[in-house]
């Protein structure tokens, strides 16, 4: 799996996946445009959008509705400088009844995204002036 991201100006940049385009920047206060979210919101919609998916698929599958799903991904300031503090994901899923949800709650797999952020993984950053310098 591979994305690109392409600065635009200031704060904003695009990253490209498949055909598909997303709109990155920092908010007005931090003193930029405000045109897409930042990083760090994009990392909480990747994990509400995983778990979401998952939920979706469940209902489906087991023809329980979905009419009104909706997914709350939260974190918290931690107290170490540039990291998150613990997250929490809130599935709300109306058309359920508590049996229902604690099925649900039941079944939640461990997700890519939610392995990325759980799981102890390797980062390595490189910095090169030519493109093809820097695939590994």
């Amino acid at each position: 799996m591979e994305i690109s991201l392409r600065h635009t100006g200031g704060a904003r940049f695009t990253a490209e996946a498949r055909h598909h385009r997303v709109l990155l920047d920092q908010p007005a206060e931090d003193g930029a445009t405000d045109q897409g979210m930042s990083p760090a919101e994009l990392l909480l919609a990747s994990l509400g959008g995983c778990v979401g998916q998952y939920v979706a698929q469940y209902l489906s599958l087991r023809g329980l509705s979905s009419d009104g799903l909706l997914i709350e991904v939260e974190t918290q300031p931690s107290p170490r400088t540039l990291h998150f503090g613990d997250f929490q994901v809130r599935v709300i899923v109306p058309s359920l009844n508590d049996r229902q949800l604690r099925a649900l709650e039941k079944s939640f797999p461990a997700g890519l995204v939610q392995n990325a952020i759980r799981l102890e993984n390797s980062l390595r950053i490189t910095a090169t002036s030519d493109r093809e310098d820097a695939k590994p």
